[in-house]
């Protein structure tokens, strides 16, 4: 369990400031979502003891930074946005030297990782000739090391192709159970059917934190799909229009209403990301500081 209780950090560059009152992270995957400059990386380097808060608490198990940094450290898996690797280092030997700094590795520890992140082909190559994809699942493996508690990944779906997207999912989910998960994410629905929690930060703050099923219950409208004629969708809300999808002679629309749209709409299943586009549409949810 990982609680942060009156957390402040402050950006030295801007004045941008991150506050956490108080907030339980569980156990399972958690979405940490939000828009731009919402504070989501730097959350994420706090959590990874990356960086320090200014003042307030952050345990982990009940252990914290100021007596127990270095076992806090070795349970700890992190992967920041645009992480950069040692260029001049093959893949098999840049993981041995992530694992020394973890203690070593277990046996059969380096196998399973190359294997897990489909590094076979590359193991013998140095990271300056490898493409990003390749590079995202080397960092992703490092993160892996040791079978840390703790796991924080900015982005990581990032540059890898839609197979690994699918497969890295699935690898974390299969994962997660033992294991506290936070991942910073836009693309909700690559996550939908894992996702244990919802963080959402705005504007330095924690908005909502609460289970999935949660996220997505209590809202002000529904979401609605039908058919209307080709073009017809003019004559809607653009800002209640959640997506069009042509077809032959007519349009696919996925709608937000508080009540039925009209003949042939019917109450559509709620993903995350419509939930999501619900609460920054309406502010449903937003907490002051």
């Amino acid at each position: 369990m990982l609680e942060m209780h009156q957390v402040v950090y402050r950006h030295q560059a801007s004045s941008f400031e991150l506050f956490v009152q108080r907030l339980t992270l569980k156990p399972g995957i958690t979405l940490l979502v939000g828009p731009n400059g919402a504070g989501k990386s730097s959350l994420l380097q706090l959590l990874a003891t990356a960086r320090f808060p200014d003042s307030g608490i952050i345990r982990y198990d009940g252990l914290g930074v100021e007596r127990d940094l270095a076992a806090i450290r070795a349970r700890i898996g992190f992967v920041p946005s645009g992480v950069e690797l040692y260029e001049q280092m093959t893949v098999a030997k840049l993981l041995r030297y992530f694992a020394e700094l973890k203690g070593g590795l277990a046996a059969g520890e380096l196998e399973w990782l190359i294997e897990s992140f489909h590094l076979g082909d590359y193991r013998s190559l140095k990271i300056k000739t490898l493409a990003q994809g390749v590079r995202q699942r080397v960092a992703l493996a490092q993160a892996w090391i040791a079978s840390p508690s703790f796991l924080f990944l900015d982005e990581p779906l990032n540059a890898l192709d839609t197979l690994e997207r699918l497969h890295f999912t699935r690898f974390v989910a299969a994962h997660s159970r033992s294991r506290t998960i936070v991942v910073s994410t836009h693309e909700m629905n690559e996550w939908e059917a894992w996702a244990d929690h919802v963080l959402w930060f705005e504007d330095g703050i924690p908005c909502f934190y609460g289970t999935a099923e949660e996220w997505i219950n209590g809202l002000p409208v529904s979401v609605w799909t039908g058919s209307v004629a080709k073009g017809a969708y003019r004559r809607y809300d653009p800002a209640h229009l959640l997506h069009i999808r042509p077809e032959d002679g007519y349009d696919e629309l996925r709608l937000l209403g508080s009540r039925c749209p009209g003949a042939g709409f019917e109450p559509a299943l709620m993903t995350l990301e419509d939930a999501y586009f619900i609460r920054c549409r309406y502010r449903t949810g937003i907490v002051g500081r």
